[in-house]
């Protein structure tokens, strides 16, 4: 089966969506199956490209048997509403133009967000006559809304138009969690046209480690420190100035607050870190992933955090990997949204109210002097990641699901890739 995989975001990108994106296409190309993948240069979630990509439009690349067709788009370097509409419409017409001249695939996968670029592989979809599935990431235009940075009635009724222009256009359509399949039922989307398939974690790469290691020692972490970490992106959705309000509410404490990552709003909290002289705060770069599972191991509590306004539109990835590491879990976020219900579901930690530094101090002050309770949250985590996310399972489902659409006496006749290597090996 050929499959063409249309997406933003993708190796070597180290987090959000790309290391999903990578997995999947990687795991499909090792089953035997001939994958194609349309997308852009690296640049999350620092929001700039690497030096040597500056200035190249197009790069053919081989990376683990995957064919990946780069094309430029556009990265702002300042965030606003209508650099981000750019930023998520400038992909759709490149990766059109340069889909339309490979090969006949039997399925065109698109990744949302953006719908931009759904929309363009929905097209493509219909030029080559293949089948259109779409993923659902997170639910947009409900984001920027939700956000207040999408607010004239004009751009969210456009918004709403594409939004729902895409689901229809899509044949099937796959969600990571029941409460955005909830959300495109309430839309108006069939349910017999939805598909429960959820994001994975690599169990053997993120797993429980003993707590003094190599990454405290080279921070210089006191034993007796009780590390607070937050990995990821440091975005608008995050709302991380709540972490720093709660930061210095236990400033008189053993408490270090680690904030690792980077992101569109990074430059502001360290700012402002600076100006109110959290001490107990620090900021580091994104770690290697053959460090990932010893930094987490490294912290007492894994911090969640988003913003109020943040309920059933958005599931962080990070999450998962929390699970796996199999440290306890404080949630900062909206009691109804899709990550508080899987805290809850899992017993891995504490969902205290988004916003509320009070709160947020006082839930980490409670764990910091119980030995057994953060045993207790970190266990369960880690049970429940290995029983419902683990790595194999699920990227077999979706396989399994491909194979279902297209009978094996229907598969496009195509000959191999002709691509020239650029780049090898994963991230």
């Amino acid at each position: 089966m050929h499959i063409v995989l249309v997406a933003m975001n993708y190796a070597p990108e180290p987090t959000g969506i790309a290391p999903f994106n990578t997995g999947l296409a990687e795991y499909l190309a090792g089953a035997g199956h001939r994958v194609t993948v349309l997308t852009t240069f690296p640049h999350y979630p620092a929001w700039r490209l690497a030096d040597g990509d500056r200035g190249q439009w197009l790069r053919r690349e081989e990376r683990n048997g995957v064919s990946v067709v780069r094309c430029r788009g556009y990265v702002p370097a300042r965030r606003s509403t209508l650099r981000r509409i750019a930023y998520d419409s400038a992909l759709a017409v490149p990766a059109l133009l340069l889909g339309a001249r490979l090969p006949r695939p039997d399925v065109v996968f698109a990744v949302s967000p953006p719908l931009q670029l759904a929309l363009a592989a929905g097209l493509l979809a219909r030029w080559h006559r293949a089948r259109f599935l779409l993923q659902v990431k997170d639910l947009v235009p409900d984001v920027a809304i939700a956000l207040g940075l999408l607010r004239h009635p004009l751009a969210v009724r456009a918004a709403r138009w594409l939004e729902h222009l895409v689901y229809r256009r899509a044949e099937r359509i796959l969600t990571i969690c029941p409460g955005f399949c909830e959300n495109l039922r309430r839309k108006g989307v069939p349910a017999e046209k939805l598909l429960l398939l959820p994001d994975w974690i690599d169990t053997e790469a993120i797993r429980p480690l003993p707590r003094q290691n190599a990454f405290r020692r080279e921070l210089g972490i006191a034993e007796d420190s009780f590390v607070v970490l937050h990995s990821g992106n440091m975005g608008a959705k995050q709302k991380l100035e709540n972490v720093l309000s709660a930061a210095e509410r236990v400033a008189d404490s053993q408490m270090l607050f680690l904030l690792v990552g980077d992101g569109s709003e990074r430059s502001q909290l360290e700012q402002a870190a600076r100006a109110r002289r959290l001490h107990n705060v620090r900021f580091l770069p994104l770690q290697p992933a053959g460090r990932l599972a010893e930094m987490l191991a490294a912290a007492d509590v894994l911090l969640l955090n988003q913003a109020a306004a943040i309920v059933d539109m958005v599931i962080p990835s990070k999450l998962l990997t929390y699970l796996a590491a199999g440290r306890p879990v404080v949630a900062a976020i909206h009691e109804a949204s899709e990550a508080a219900c899987l805290i809850r579901a899992a017993g891995c930690g504490a969902v205290v109210p988004p916003e509320d530094p009070e709160a947020l101090a006082g839930t980490l002050l409670q764990l910091a002097r119980s030995d057994r309770l953060r045993s207790q949250f970190g266990e369960a985590g880690r049970r429940y990641a290995t029983e419902h996310f683990e790595r194999r399972r699920v990227l077999a489902r979706y396989a399994e699901f491909l194979a279902s659409l297209i009978p094996p006496q229907s598969l496009a006749q195509t000959s191999p890739a002709r691509v020239a290597p650029a780049r090898t090996g994963s991230p």
